[in-house]
């Protein structure tokens, strides 16, 4: 499914500090959370981080980070859509539109850590082209983190 197939869905970039986003990477803490317990690594956001926010008619339902890590290396941050908006195929928009914008900016790999309880997540990045990959810092000692990465 594509962005332009689904009437009142916008696509646009989002800095960290906006309130939206704020909103939905601390629901997606709390999922996260509820699955995994509060133990769980917490990773900050670094400055770099670029967002994509996902509306519906005007309401924030869903988000992606890109950072850049190294020369041609980029991690995918706070992948999230609503539970509200699941099932719509939005997780797919979002992917493709990140994909795009690591593209656009030189990177040429996409890396990202999920957990083994996120099943949807697991069939997304799968289906999608991205394959287990050793953990990378600061997730290499975590065993509820599974890492995947991908050639563009």
């Amino acid at each position: 499914m594509t962005a332009d197939l689904i009437e009142g869905l916008e696509l646009r970039t989002a800095a960290a500090t906006e309130p939206a986003l704020i909103a939905l990477a601390a629901a997606q803490q709390a999922e996260l959370a509820a699955l995994y317990g509060d133990d769980q690594p917490q990773v900050g956001l670094h400055p770099d981080i670029t967002f994509i926010l996902l509306q519906l008619d005007g309401t924030p339902v869903g988000c992606v980070g890109l950072e850049p890590i190294s020369p041609g290396l980029g991690e995918l941050k706070r992948m999230y859509v609503e539970p509200s908006a699941r099932g719509w195929g939005l997780s797919r928009i979002l992917l493709k539109a990140v994909e795009d914008q690591a593209r656009s900016m030189s990177l040429t790999r996409l890396r990202l850590e999920t957990g083994p309880q996120q099943h949807q997540a697991l069939a997304l990045y799968t289906n999608h082209g991205y394959t287990p990959t050793p953990p990378y810092p600061p997730f290499e000692h975590e065993p509820a983190s599974l890492c995947f990465a991908k050639e563009l």
